[in-house]
């Protein structure tokens, strides 16, 4: 005697149908479609703002949504940035394309290529955290050789000589500096100063307000010399940040101490006098030690007609290669010159003055160079592989097939 017994399929417990959500091929062809606006608009937009903002406005970890604009207009669509979808993407492909997918000798091809896919997203995160991103500013009246560091705020302090000139200052770098908040304080003995300093309440981005003109806030900084800072919102998509802290200036010799406020606002050193000696201190970015040497020769640039949009910027340039070779070379807003692991890019330009030309250059600087190429290389690999293993199998289908039909 049987009995017919109806068997319901299972359902899926929660967690299951988001696994199978956030692995699935659909959520896979939705971000590819995202990251392919985004380049697509980003390309765009890059010829009219340069490549150093739209990569800060598309492709920044600091920025989750991005508003596309063109001809200075803001389009009504709105898509999350190219590193988050990335992330995403990493995420959808390592369980769905590589944990999830059906293992065996079939499916090795495909499981390499993904293995190279998500080896290249991976890559691509290291060198948006680990590469170095520098500003050098050139004009024809010298010789660079070195960039200041984006995002990476420096306390310069030195003394002048009997000319009114900056000797070589000591530097306390950003490492030390972004994490003293308004409850923390950090002293730094100089041993060639006569004099220690105490640095506290550093500020990534804030602006300078006399007492006088604006009323003081609980969340503003302290009160010097009339003056104090008062903390900002800070856009990834603009380096021009006023870094901004107190230093406390604390002579040996037992003369009074006194405290300074520093901001990159203001646009000259804070002076001050010890033991009848003249200091300066300033807190500029980071500065970057190149191992070349850059000359500019040449500079164009154009703007959309009313506007101060560029659209197209260029130099002629001189630089001279650790071997002490000299080169010429024409750099352009989508043609930079790569050397020993460091990329120069046309970051802006501005009109001569006094006849003297300028150019601003992006440096950067990436650990991961040759990463992007080898991940490719698997990829390709694997999907060569897979195509391989159908057309074997395809051959030895249709030679069956022919031997059956004899």
């Amino acid at each position: 005697m049987s009995e017919n017994i109806d068997k319901k399929p299972k359902t899926k417990s929660l967690g299951m149908r988001v696994l199978d959500f956030v692995s699935g091929l659909g959520l896979s062809v939705v971000i590819l479609v995202i990251l392919g606006l985004l380049v697509w608009f980003s390309t765009l937009e890059q010829t009219e703002v340069g490549l150093s903002k739209v990569m800060a406005r598309y492709y920044n970890h600091e920025v989750f949504f991005v508003q596309p604009e063109l001809h200075g207009r803001k389009l009504p669509i709105i898509l999350p940035s190219a590193y988050w979808a990335c992330a995403a993407l990493f995420i959808n492909m390592t369980l769905g394309g590589i944990i999830r997918i059906r293992k065996g000798i079939n499916q090795l091809g495909i499981i390499i290529s993904h293995l190279g896919i998500v080896s290249l997203l991976l890559v691509g995160a290291i060198d948006h955290h680990k590469s170095i991103h520098g500003r050098m500013d050139v004009r024809q009246t010298g010789v660079n050789d070195y960039a200041w560091k984006f995002k990476s705020p420096s306390i310069e302090v030195f003394q002048y000589d009997a000319d009114g000139k900056k000797e070589r200052p000591l530097v306390v770098k950003h490492e030390l500096l972004e994490d003293l908040d308004r409850s923390k304080m950090r002293r730094f003995k100089l041993p060639s100063m006569p004099f220690d300093i105490e640095v506290r309440g550093y500020i990534a981005n804030a602006r300078v307000h006399d007492i006088s003109s604006e009323k003081h806030r609980n969340h503003d900084g302290g009160v010097v010399d009339g003056l104090f800072l008062r903390p900002l919102k800070v856009d990834p998509s603009n380096d021009q940040y006023n870094y901004s802290c107190y230093v406390t200036i604390r002579p040996k010799n037992g003369e009074p101490s006194r405290t300074l406020l520093l901001s990159r606002q203001i646009a000259h050193p804070q002076t001050f006098a010890v033991a009848g000696k003249l200091y300066g201190i300033e807190m500029p970015n980071e500065i970057w030690k190149l191992p070349f040497e850059v000359k500019l020769l040449d500079s164009k640039g154009e703007y959309y007609p009313g506007t101060m949009r560029p659209s197209y910027f260029s130099s002629d340039i001189e630089w001279r290669d650790q071997s002490g070779v000299v080169h010429t070379r024409k750099i352009e807003m989508n043609k930079p010159l790569r050397y020993g692991g460091y990329t120069l890019y046309q970051a802006n330009w501005d009109r001569p003055v006094n006849g003297v030309k300028y150019s601003g250059f992006e440096v950067v600087t990436n650990p991961a160079e040759l990463g992007p190429k080898i991940c490719l290389w698997v990829t390709t690999f694997g999907l060569f592989l897979h195509f391989m293993m159908k057309l074997v199998k395809f051959l030895e289908r249709e030679t069956r097939k022919a031997a059956k039909s004899e």
